[in-house]
């Protein structure tokens, strides 16, 4: 299997996971204002909300690993997601407090193996010489999710309004899972690698192509999440305030 092949099939789903694990842990400073004003919500509530995402997140850890170990990333990352586009789902159609923490949890939980999939993905199918490169760039590609939540999300919020945001956000999720899925990966791991390993000899050839779009695309990026991420906060603030 080719290189192009391989960052189309495995690469890019499992990143895009990542990628939605990190624009799920941020998004509640956007939508702050809007869930106080429609459920009245105080500071606790809102602190309640952010905090069991990373409760549902932290305890799924080792289970998670002992998991992917057992039966394989593309299995585990495509349930997984399911469970977070369930609960996002359910978050954009939540009437009350508790239905608004259901949902969260299910985020939590859902992207709980956002990461260590996609590592496990990397190291069964690409060589290992070029795993720090390819670690680097899913953990940049991933962080960019953060990025997301600035101007884009904002202006989707504007829009759109955060229901159907998350409603968005919850197709977009369960796509990433069928593509995750329904990618059987037939070949073995290691004949994978010993066909890749010719076109990954050509050094530039996936260096050049993926840093110069990954990182050009991200440094605008990046300097506009610097710029909005005060006003990100200042809307948590008086969300929190009001």
């Amino acid at each position: 299997m080719g290189v192009s092949a391989l960052v189309m099939r495995v690469f890019l789903p499992f990143a895009v996971g990542y990628y939605l694990s990190y624009l799920f842990r941020t998004i509640n400073a956007l939508i702050a204002a809007p869930l106080t004003s429609e459920f009245g919500l105080d500071a606790g509530d809102l602190g309640l909300l952010t905090s069991v995402y990373f409760l549902t997140f932290a305890v799924a850890q080792i289970p998670v690993g002992i998991l992917l170990d057992r039966y394989g990333p593309r299995l585990i990352q495509s349930v997984l997601l399911v469970a977070a586009a369930v609960g996002a789902a359910l978050f954009a159609t939540s009437d009350n407090l508790l239905m608004l923490l259901l949902g969260r949890a299910l985020l939590g939980l859902g992207v709980a193996a956002s990461l260590t999939a996609g590592l496990k993905a990397l190291v069964l199918w690409f060589p290992k010489d070029r795993l720090p490169f390819l670690n680097g760039l899913m953990v940049m590609l991933g962080a960019l999710g953060a990025v997301t939540t600035t101007s884009p999300a904002q202006w989707l919020l504007a829009w759109v309004g955060w229901r159907t945001l998350f409603a968005l956000l919850a197709v977009f999720t369960a796509g990433c899972s069928a593509m995750i899925y329904l990618d059987d990966l037939s070949l073995g791991a290691g004949e994978c690698i010993g066909n890749a390993g010719p076109a990954w000899n050509s050094r530039g050839q996936l260096e050049e192509d993926l840093y110069r779009s990954a990182f050009l695309a991200s440094g605008a990026a990046i300097s506009d999440f610097r710029r909005h991420r005060l006003g990100a906060a200042g809307t948590l603030g008086s969300a929190v305030v009001h």
